[in-house]
C-alpha cells in the first residue's frame, strides 16, 4: 500500500467517463493499493446512477438493494 501515494487514479478518474475507470480500479484492486472495501465502494458509488444494474447487483452479490431490482426491470424493458 506504500505504492498508492503514487497512485494517479484519483487525479485523473473525475476527467474519464465512468466506463473507463472500471478497469482502473480492477488494476489497483490487482496491484493492492487500496484495501478491497475501499475499493469495492469506489465501484458502488461509480455505478449510482448508472444503468450498469448487472454489474452492480453481481458486485453486492449478497443482499441486492431493492432499488437495483427495480431499476433493472426498467433498463430491460
Amino acid at each position: 500500500m506504500a505504492m498508492a501515494k503514487y497512485d494517479l487514479t484519483p487525479r485523473i478518474a473525475p476527467n474519464l467517463d465512468r466506463h473507463l475507470v472500471f478497469p482502473l480500479l480492477e488494476f489497483t484492486r490487482e496491484r493492492e493499493l487500496y484495501p478491497n472495501d475501499q475499493i469495492l465502494k469506489a465501484k458502488i458509488e461509480l455505478l449510482n446512477n448508472t444503468n450498469m444494474v448487472d454489474y452492480a447487483m453481481d458486485i453486492h452479490k449478497v443482499s441486492v438493494p431493492h432499488g437495483l431490482c427495480s431499476s433493472r426491470t426498467y433498463v430491460a424493458v
